[in-house]
């Protein structure tokens, strides 16, 4: 499948109003009807908290997701559709659950055992991240949570992402800045590859020649940010003074890796990995 044709959708949900106290249990109780079958009784097994909602999250993000990728909503834009949970929901009500099932690689790296869709998710913080897409993908998102970065750099990252991060300067903001990037990317490599992140640590992913493919750059253009449901980011110098995406290239092991990373969420780095 070439460029043109390759199918990606992105999509994020923010979960704090599943953490409010008034609301949150029957946002809750709504969002069990609304999942799949598997993610809502491995949800059910969980104690009650943030791991149970970004799960039931991301079942929501994947009902939508799957819709749009079997309607053949074309095309890759490269923005990403946000919701808050209430618009997901209202997205979604009066509409059965799509059943889903799922395989497992060797790895553990889940699949649609029924769809020729890939899927990733990842939660940080108050965020859920789902991208679906006609071939392999990795995905991650990282809140920037004040670790000591300089530390875990020395001992788990290469030698030239090591010396990169220590030549950001004195302002922490940016040092930390840095770090949750390369941290993103080692895991969204990672989820690539099934490997998980212990195999992506030592690797350099530090951002190789800048790529903007030309037939996304049209559609990411057109794209505008507003305040209801689907609002998208899109990339940096495109449209959008919110922030955007930024498209490198790494190669590793002899493959070439296409990167897209976004920075419109203030304290979080997203991105995204796939074999290009």
């Amino acid at each position: 499948m070439t460029e043109s044709e390759m199918y990606v959708a992105r999509y994020l949900l923010d979960i704090e109003e599943f953490m409010d106290a008034e609301n949150g249990e029957a946002l809750l109780a709504r969002a069990f009807l609304r999942v799949d079958e598997e993610r809502g009784e491995n949800a059910r097994r969980m104690r009650p908290g943030r791991a149970r909602a970004a799960s039931l999250g991301a079942g929501l993000l994947l009902q939508i997701g799957v819709r749009e990728a079997v309607a053949a909503v074309s095309g890759d834009n490269i923005g990403i559709k946000r919701y808050s949970v209430k618009q997901l929901l209202e997205s979604l009500d009066g509409k059965p659950p799509v059943s889903l099932a799922y395989v497992y690689g060797k790895e553990g790296k889940p699949y649609f055992r029924d769809l020729p869709f890939y899927f990733n998710l990842s939660h940080s913080g108050g965020y859920v991240l789902c991208v679906i897409s006609s071939e392999e993908i990795g995905a991650d998102i990282q809140q920037h949570c004040g670790k000591n970065v300089e530390k875990l750099a020395r001992r788990f990252f290469s030698e030239r992402e090591a010396a990169a991060l220590e030549q950001a300067g004195e302002e922490r903001e940016k040092r930390e800045g840095l770090f949750y990037r390369l941290w993103a990317r080692k895991e969204a490599y990672g989820k690539l590859t099934g490997k998980g992140i212990a195999a992506a640590l030592s690797a350099d992913l530090l951002p190789g020649e800048d790529v903007y493919p030309e037939n996304l750059s049209e559609k990411a253009a057109a794209s505008k940010n507003g305040s209801g449901p689907g609002r998208t980011l899109v990339p940096r110098g495109m449209a959008s003074a919110r922030g955007g995406a930024q498209m490198t290239t790494v190669r590793l092991d002899g493959k070439r890796l296409l990167w897209e990373e976004h920075d419109g969420i203030e304290g979080y780095s997203i991105a995204l990995c796939r074999y290009g």
